[in-house]
């Protein structure tokens, strides 16, 4: 099924060439990347597509290309600002479609109703044909999705029933992704998908996408992420889109292999005009006259070639270290945070060491973020300590750049936190890809990339032997995000960072933290490395295993373990028949227009649903300590 045809698209802005001659499809099968780096006009293509930018006419050609869309298609897109209504709660506002959610929402309101003691027959009727609308609409499934999808996402379970109002940025995101991928739309466009989102929830969105039936069209710098899902590339460079078959690291081969040709025809074409140039100069007033206008015609006349290597500014990174420090860097000794009433963590202990490079992860909302700012005094700790070895001198990168004076220019906050001229200044900055005039600029003014480039110039002048980073990657466009890499990869220094990009943490590091409520464990390697321990530890479990030559205590609390688990199953098989139970009473009430036995009945389900829940979450700790237990043993 074809989703979209677009021929010949053309396009400007101020009399600038953004797009020419841009020609694809895209089908139902389809899983598309979209690269390019930071204002090549990705986001631009996309509005062009879903008709929110108009197309120009191809002064050259005088022609205007055409996107045509398939008109029985449905589309779910994914912006970085995305619009909810705010006044609502979040589990209403995810709902795929209006009438189930005016139908919940009514059904909510009429239930807080009879909890504070309302009863009357008009009501009840009411009650009554909403639920059997609710259930002939599949309202139940639904919801049922709705909390997989939320879960999956690793949306906190406590900000269900908040208003859209009082949630952060980076939470409206998460719903609005969750609302898109519950419409189950013919074609998803999703535009950095993965910002805000966990490693767990990256994960689980992966999978999502890779399975997912119908075509996507994926905006992301998050290269691990493309080649999990993606089947074409869709590359813009130099006002074109150009087409790669298969995942983004097909499409890097594909490319080089483009390139090695497109160069060698590249470079007989120029030859040529060379030759013909050469000609026409040296001819153009002899007695071959004549021929030299007809190949200065030719010249005139010729379609040619663009290079095909496009020659970019890039910035240039080095990070250096003019002092060691000792060996112990750092010792965090039962380390406990609380926010109010909310516990982030407690008692987490770990130490790190001269040229460690270590990537600390976890769930959203765990305390990663914390904990590095309590390491450097911006945030005071309930209990513990933090013991900083010798000689550091430390270089912190924080993901929200709170360490940016963003009333400062980008030439002013270099020179007024460094002892060098302005001329030095100017020429850093420069490096940095701030040039004339853009050194001016204030930084509130600027991307979160430039900001980025800013606190990365910080750190390099800083020269650190200990870098703490928060996630510094975030808004960096992909050949970016491979110069940090090099850069970081050849530093000499000592490493903290968290990080939910793989291939970064690949990269980069060599032993991972993983940070929960109450615990950080420790696991040798990268992120690769760390996922391979983790399922080999699954895969013991699953094996036969002689309990023979276990010591006698091992092999009871294994057993103790196992009965646990056993018995957990048995009771979510009773909760699953007991809900069938309930689900008749509850249709035989509505029947009988029993309102007292439809509340009591809807109550109870809603307890056993919880119920089932929480049973479910133990079963899964208990088979995951056995594994411990086994795998250890």
């Amino acid at each position: 099924m074809l989703l979209f045809l677009v021929s010949n698209v053309y396009k400007e802005f101020g009399g600038s060439t953004i797009f020419r001659d841009v020609n694809f499809n895209i089908n139902i099968q389809d899983k598309i990347g979209l690269v390019g780096s930071n204002g090549a006009g990705k986001s631009t293509l996309i509005k062009m597509i879903l008709g929110e930018i108009d197309i120009d006419v191809n002064p050259a050609t005088k022609i205007m290309g055409t996107i045509t869309p398939n008109k029985d298609m449905t589309i779910g897109y994914l912006s970085q600002h995305s619009v909810l209504d705010d006044t609502k709660i979040v589990f209403l506002e995810v709902f795929p479609n209006k009438e189930l959610q005016d139908i919940y929402q009514q059904l909510y309101v009429i239930n807080e109703k009879i909890t504070m003691g309302e009863h009357d027959d008009e009501l009840f009727s009411t009650l009554v044909d909403l639920t059997n609308t609710y259930q002939e609409l599949d309202g139940y499934n639904i919801e049922a999705s709705i909390k997989k999808t939320l879960k999956g996402l690793d949306f906190s379970e406590e900000l269900w029933y908040k208003e859209i109002s009082s949630l952060s940025g980076g939470q409206k995101t998460i719903i609005s992704l969750a609302k898109i991928l519950l419409q189950s739309p013919d074609v998803l466009i999703l535009d950095e998908p993965t910002n805000h989102l966990d490693l767990y929830a990256i994960e689980w969105l992966e999978g999502f996408l890779r399975d997912y039936k119908k075509a996507v069209v994926l905006i992301s710098h998050d290269t691990y992420f493309l080649d999990q899902i993606v089947n074409r590339t869709f590359e813009i460079e130099n006002k074109k889109v150009n087409l790669y078959k298969g995942n983004y690291t097909d499409y890097q081969i594909q490319k080089e292999i483009y390139l090695s040709g497109a160069l060698k025809a590249f470079d007989l074409e120029q030859d040529k005009i060379k030759k013909l140039e050469e000609f026409v100069l040296k001819y153009k007033a002899g007695q071959k006259s004549k021929q030299a206008r007809g190949r200065q015609k030719l010249l005139e006349n010729m379609d040619k070639m663009d290079n095909p290597l496009i020659k970019k500014k890039e910035l240039r990174l080095k990070f250096t270290v003019d002092k060691e420090s000792a060996k112990k860097v750092l010792e965090v000794n039962h380390l406990s945070k609380s926010f109010g009433e909310k516990l982030l963590f407690q008692n987490i202990s770990f130490e790190v060491f001269k040229g460690n490079r270590i990537g600390i992860i976890g769930r959203n909302g765990v305390g990663k973020s914390t904990i590095l700012k309590i390491i450097l005094g911006l945030e005071t700790a309930n209990e513990g300590e933090v013991i900083l070895g010798d000689n550091l001198k430390i270089g912190y990168f924080s993901q929200h750049h709170n360490d940016l004076d963003l009333s400062n220019s980008v030439l002013g906050e270099i020179y007024d936190n460094f002892d060098i001229t302005e001329g030095e200044a100017r020429s850093l900055c420069g490096q940095m890809l701030f040039s004339q005039d853009d050194v001016f600029k204030k930084l509130k003014t600027l991307s979160g990339g430039e900001r980025a480039r800013v606190a990365f110039l910080k750190l390099l002048l800083s020269k650190p032997n200990f870098m703490i980073l928060d996630e510094p990657t975030n808004h960096l466009d992909i050949e970016t995000k491979d110069i940090l890499l090099d850069a970081l990869v050849d530093y000499k220094g000592t490493m903290l960072v968290i990080s939910h990009d793989r291939y970064f943490l690949d990269e980069i590091i060599e032993k991972i933290y993983v940070l929960e409520t109450k615990k950080i464990t420790e696991f040798n390697g990268n992120y690769s490395e760390y996922k391979q321990q983790i399922s080999q530890k699954t895969v013991v479990i699953n094996k036969p295993i002689d309990k023979s030559s276990m010591s006698s205590e091992l092999k009871k609390e294994i057993n103790d373990l196992e009965r646990q688990y056993s018995k957990l199953q048995s009771n979510l098989e009773k909760l699953a028949r007991d809900e069938s139970k309930l689900q008749q009473e509850y249709t035989d009430a509505g029947a009988e227009n029993n309102l007292e036995l439809l509340v009591k009945v809807e109550a109870k389900i809603k307890k056993l649903e919880d119920n089932f829940i929480k049973l479910s979450e133990e079963s899964d700790s208990i088979m995951a300590l056995i594994n411990s237990k086994k795998a250890g043993w």
